[in-house]
């Protein structure tokens, strides 16, 4: 297993599609990213999309509390796939 209490994302790939998506869930690519930065939980996603793929709980800077599941890319690289409030 992975030790992702080691791994930290500083970098994230951002397209029309993650974009979009989130933005039906009414999350913007700048709230996602704070996820990243504040206390959060994370851990492998349960589908089974690939090892590279994990869920992480967290709240954003105004206290919003968001799930998000991301893919890493490695070298501190992630892309946020989808996310709800939880």
């Amino acid at each position: 297993m992975v030790n992702l209490s080691k791994k930290r994302w500083y970098f994230f790939i951002w397209d029309d599609h993650n974009t979009d998506h989130l933005e039906t869930h009414k999350i913007t690519p700048f709230e996602a990213e704070e996820v990243f930065f504040n206390p959060y939980v994370i851990t492998p996603n349960k589908k089974r999309h690939g090892a590279r793929r994990f869920r992480i709980d967290g709240l954003t800077d105004q206290g919003r509390y968001i799930r998000l599941i991301f893919e890493d890319f490695g070298k501190n690289t992630a892309r946020v796939i989808t996310g709800w409030d939880i």
